[in-house]
């Protein structure tokens, strides 16, 4: 298996578990605007989404470029770099993803 095709793994594998991650954190901004009016809910949920989908994209570079440089220049094994990448990408995908509710809930007017 080449470097790319592992560096693509391993950014396939991010995306598809921040997929799942961000269903939560929707799931969970919308307990979390329980008692908010509709149009304010439905602009913190909008500004929310927008911004998890921008931050899918750095997690997903950040899992490919970590998976060739630590094939290319540490020589890890395959599987491993795979699963760092993917560990590491998912964490920066869920700490942007937080953040991004945090965004949505204050310019969309909640308090």
């Amino acid at each position: 298996m080449s470097t790319k095709s592992t560096a693509t793994i391993a950014g396939l594998s991010t995306f598809i578990l921040l997929i799942a991650v961000a269903l939560v954190f929707i799931f969970g901004q919308i307990v979390l605007l329980n008692g908010a009016s509709e149009s304010e809910g439905f602009n913190a949920i909008s500004i929310a989404v927008i911004c998890q989908s921008v931050s899918l994209l750095p997690s997903v570079i950040l899992a490919r470029w970590l998976t060739k440089l630590l094939i290319t220049k540490f020589d890890w094994n395959k599987f491993l770099v795979v699963v760092a990448a993917t560990i590491v990408g998912v964490g920066l995908g869920s700490v942007l993803m937080f953040l991004s509710i945090i965004v949505g809930t204050v310019t969309s007017g909640v308090r």
